[in-house]
């Protein structure tokens, strides 16, 4: 699948968010998007679902307009994680995660029982098989996360959009997150997502999206967009980018070391 982006502009009350960004995504692949606390990484997202009004640019999906595309067929190919948070959910887990599947299940009859071992399966991948029937609105926002998660997860969508999905998790829960984000990208998915997190992007993602103040951006291969020139030049901290090894394994890693 091909996600193509084509001079995408958006501008809040005379406010320029963003402008004249454009890049293609191939999958399998996945993307991140970094920069600064409101520099339009939210915004982004949003205008990729077709959530804001007023969005200039053309988004082309398998070279399909998106706008020609029906709003049904839209979401059953992209699933969308917003930021976390506690939603105000009357629902027990399973019966969120099952949500998921609303577009393909009859509204009047109950879910088959393969969809229900379906919303199982993922929620023990997810380590919160045990929250199935308590309700949402009662969980910590950190559980929350994992159960939108989840619920985003059962469809089995060609798009996965996700929108800080490591924030309120700890550190375990966001690793687990990411080394799930690397598997569906090795199953021929694509998957974007914001974070605020450098080394995340460096060690997860092979394409990056890097938004800067002036309404600057960078794109391209990760390797070559997080480096220690542009992180001072984005983030305003010197930093060290580099690599560590563990036995036979090499990760890439990002250590900050002063506010520029």
């Amino acid at each position: 699948m091909i996600l193509e982006i084509k001079d995408l502009s958006f501008s809040y009350k005379d406010n320029a968010i963003l402008e004249n960004i454009s890049l293609k995504l191939e999958s399998p692949c996945t993307c991140s998007i970094l920069g600064p606390n409101g520099i339009g990484k939210t915004t982004f997202i949003k205008c990729l679902l077709g959530l804001l009004a007023n969005v200039k640019g053309d988004i082309f999906i398998d070279e399909k307009d998106v706008k020609r595309i029906d709003r049904k067929k839209f979401y059953n190919m992209v699933a969308y994680v917003k930021q976390g948070g506690k939603e105000n959910s009357i629902y027990r887990v399973i019966d969120t995660i099952l949500l998921g599947l609303a577009s393909s299940i009859n509204p009047l009859l109950k879910p088959k029982d393969t969809d229900i071992m379906k919303a199982y399966a993922i929620m023990k991948e997810l380590n919160i098989f045990h929250l199935k029937d308590k309700y949402v609105s009662r969980l910590s926002g950190g559980e929350a996360q994992m159960v939108f998660i989840a619920r985003a997860l059962i469809k089995n969508p060609e798009i996965l959009i996700m929108d800080e999905p490591e924030s309120n998790l700890d550190y375990r829960n966001q690793i687990l997150i990411l080394d799930i984000i690397k598997t569906l990208e090795e199953k021929g998915k694509l998957i974007i997502f914001n974070t605020h997190y450098p080394d995340h992007a460096l060690r997860y993602s092979k394409k990056t999206l890097m938004l800067s103040a002036g309404k600057k951006y960078l794109f391209g291969d990760t390797k070559d967009i997080i480096t220690k020139e542009n992180i001072e030049e984005t983030f305003k901290i010197r930093a060290i980018v580099g690599e560590l090894k563990d036995g036979d394994k090499v990760y890439k890693d990002i250590i900050p070391l002063a506010i520029t």
